[in-house]
Order: structure tokens, then sequence, then C-alpha cells
């Protein structure tokens, strides 16, 4: 179990390297997926298909600028592909 942990470590860090970039979050590798970038009034967000299905997740900015990261051949977004949340607030708390 110890060589596949480090293998993992290793090669995430090769995938960083290669991108150029040392920011920590998971990486979901989607070679096959068909995907694009849209810009809704700055904020950016990915959709792709897996299993036919449409995924859409917003585009982590760093410095005001999307993180998308662009070699030759590969493209890697840092995204969050969020899931629903329901906020339970209490009235009087609220700031005018």
């Amino acid at each position: 179990m110890e060589n596949i942990v480090n293998d993992f470590i290793n090669s995430k860090k090769q995938v960083n390297n290669f991108f150029n970039c040392d920011e920590d979050f998971f990486i979901k590798p989607l070679l096959d997926s068909k995907w694009q970038i849209k810009d809704g009034d700055g904020v950016f967000f990915l959709t792709y298909f897996e299993n036919n299905k449409q995924n859409d997740c917003v585009i982590v900015k760093k410095n005001s600028k999307p993180m998308i990261f662009e070699t030759n051949d590969f493209t890697m977004v840092v995204g969050i592909e969020c899931i629903k949340l329901a906020f339970i607030l209490k009235n009087n708390n609220k700031m005018i």
C-alpha cells in the first residue's frame, strides 16, 4: 500500500510540474471527455460530459485570473464541482 501512495504523490507532483502549477487539489482525469469553458460575466465555468451526462463546475480564480493551465496537447482546469447546499440562517442575525 505504501508504494501505491508514494506513486500517487510522485505522479501528482509530476502533473503539477508539467503544468507549472504547485497548488493542492484533487486530480480528475477526463481525457476522453468533450469539454468547453464558458465566461459568464467574469465567472468562468467548465462544462464536460462524462458517461453522456453534462457536468458543470466553477473555475477557481487566483489573482483575478481563472486557473486554466494549457500545454500543446492538454489543459488542466482547477475548479469546484459543487453540490447543492441549503443554508439555514436565523433572520435576526441578518446584516443590513
